[in-house]
């Protein structure tokens, strides 16, 4: 009996030095390897300066392309949109920003019915796993996951569970050095024609009275002098109380609200999103707002 309990434990020994091993085998990998998601790519520009950084969902992870606002302004972007991604993700991702010490002249970041949503992004959260170790990102998952002791805990677990975002393909991939489809330095993923799905959508009648976390983001960026701009991106013409972007504004009266700006369904992939075709014109129109504002404070 002594025997076979001995020879259990040996096993569950060499399995926990696996499971470790893999853990900081994979870790290292994501923190030394070629990015293959924005996150990583995030984490790799630390004391590099970008004069315009756009935070959001898929709302602006397929409607901006940093390289038509560098051609009109000049300037250095980065489209920084993850899919899913609400205004708790956005606070994690601009206190991200600020300890990198990543040099910006303004953050925009894209907001709508957003402001009423307090859920998570798995998307992001799986993006995240390698670097639990950080404060922040430990907070945030602290905040955003069920199994957070078994996250930080047990060796190997985050990486099971998030296998189909962080797996040994991406792993294997960041390894050998091999680029991904997507262009970090831009990070714009296009869609292409029309969903097929029908193009009418609707918003809330309301709009709740605050969200904890655009207060928080409003402080933080007071408190270490961020220029945050929050704008809202097109919807499709037929999406119903499109009049709660105008009582977003009222809260957030700076609000750049392009909202209503085509008035054509041919530029939308679907009722949020806009195809590559109407994206390539909402990214000039924004980068002829921020070449105007500019302009006028030199003169």
């Amino acid at each position: 009996m002594k025997r076979f309990i001995a020879y259990i434990l040996s096993i569950l020994i060499a399995l926990m030095f696996l499971l470790f091993t893999l853990d900081q085998l994979y870790s290292y990998v994501y923190k030394n390897g070629l990015p293959r998601n924005k996150i990583s790519y995030l984490m790799s520009l630390e004391g590099k300066e970008i004069d315009y950084i756009f935070l959001g969902s898929s709302r602006v992870d397929n409607t901006i392309d940093a390289e038509i606002i560098e051609d009109i302004t000049g300037k250095k972007a980065l489209n920084l949109g993850i899919q899913a991604t609400e205004p708790n993700d956005f606070y994690l991702l601009l206190k991200l920003i600020d300890e990198l010490n990543i040099k910006t002249e303004k953050i925009f970041i894209q907001i709508d019915y957003s402001f009423d949503l307090g859920g998570k992004s798995k998307i992001l959260n799986s993006y995240l796993m390698p670097y639990t170790q950080n404060a922040h990102i430990s907070n945030h998952l602290e905040e955003t996951t069920d199994d957070y002791w078994w996250v930080i805990n047990f060796p190997f677990y985050k990486y099971l569970k998030y296998d189909y975002k962080i797996g040994f393909r991406e792993v294997f991939s960041s390894g050998i050095q091999k680029p991904s489809k997507t262009d970090f330095a831009n990070g714009y993923f296009p869609k292409y024609g029309y969903s097929g799905v029908p193009l009418k959508g609707k918003l809330s009648k309301s709009i709740g009275n605050l969200n904890t976390y655009v207060n928080a983001i409003n402080n933080f960026s007071n408190k270490k002098n961020i220029n945050v701009i929050y704008f809202t991106a097109p919807f499709c013409p037929k999406t119903k109380n499109l009049d709660y972007i105008s009582k977003l504004k009222r809260k957030l009266p700076t609000l750049w609200n392009f909202s209503r700006l085509f008035s054509t369904e041919d530029y939308f992939y679907d009722c949020n999103h806009l195809n590559n075709k109407g994206a390539q014109l909402f990214s000039a129109k924004v980068g002829a707002k921020i070449k105007s504002i500019e302009s006028a404070k030199v003169d």
